[in-house]
């Protein structure tokens, strides 16, 4: 039986315009609740920003946010995984060198950080996922904070080659990029993603992964699929994606997290 429920959230969980239904959700956790189902939010974004996604429920829900790097269950720090200082830097100043017109966030405990150069367009798209952010004249020196991860905004959308340049060029460094989407790379550390994070879970309630259901969509999302006894990428998620999930479900759109849940659901209380 499904112990455990995790899912992304942007295009996935939520639709195109971060909103999702509430009410067949609420009804949804009730039920999930009532089985001793723990719905756990996995995600790239900063456990500030989920929480407010969910204002009705979040003081009960787990959150693997920062892609694993943190990790909080009914507001209490589970796991707090910080990056090298040293490694940003190199990373930081790679990406200044070689793409001028690229943007590095850093997202630290207290806020995240953003260059003066930010355009406009990219402050609005940051600001959707970053509730705090506050801007410095320039990334480096770091300003004094710990950081979950770094974030790398492609202005074409273009993100592969980047990712591949990094990979390349910053190998000796124990930070591994991957697509968020919207043209968009986290810079997380080796090791330390969203399947990580729900090790860490499984460990501490005694879990296994046939008893492990997950949605996903993009490619940060891979190992966590591939994890789960049960996992399913959106019908608009990448081929990479579906190849490494077990079943597709309907599109972000189309609410296809929450058609999966209530099948399995109606399935159990037959």
């Amino acid at each position: 039986m499904i112990k455990l429920i995790a899912t992304d959230m942007n295009g996935t969980f939520l639709h195109d315009d971060k909103t999702y239904d509430v009410e067949r959700f609420e009804a949804v956790l009730k039920r999930l609740n009532h089985h001793g189902i723990k719905f756990v939010v996995a995600s790239g974004n900063q456990y500030r920003l989920l929480t407010s996604k969910f204002p009705k429920d979040y003081q009960e829900l787990t959150f693997i946010s920062e892609n694993g790097a943190h990790i909080v269950s009914k507001e209490e720090d589970l796991v707090q995984f910080f990056q090298s200082r040293e490694e940003i830097e190199e990373l930081v100043k790679y990406v200044e060198s070689n793409h001028p017109d690229a943007i590095v966030c850093l997202t630290g405990d207290k806020a995240a950080y953003i260059p003066a150069k930010t355009s406009q367009e990219t402050r609005a798209f940051l600001k959707l996922h970053m509730p705090i952010m506050t801007e410095v004249k320039d990334l480096l020196p770091l300003p004094d904070d710990q950081y979950y991860k770094s974030v790398v905004i492609v202005p074409d959308g273009n993100s592969e080659p980047v990712i591949e340049e990094i990979k390349k060029h910053l190998s000796e460094l124990n930070l591994v990029p991957t697509a968020s989407g919207y043209g968009s790379i986290d810079v997380i550390t080796r090791g330390v993603h969203k399947a990580w994070g729900l090790e860490q879970l499984m460990t501490k309630w005694g879990l296994t992964a046939d008893q492990i259901m997950a949605f996903g969509d993009n490619a940060n999302d891979i190992e966590m699929l591939q994890l789960a006894g049960q996992s399913y990428a959106m019908a608009n998620a990448s081929d990479q994606v579906k190849v490494a999930a077990k079943h597709v479900a309907k599109s972000n759109q189309e609410d296809g997290v929450l058609d999966v849940i209530e099948a399995y659901l109606d399935e159990i209380e037959k």
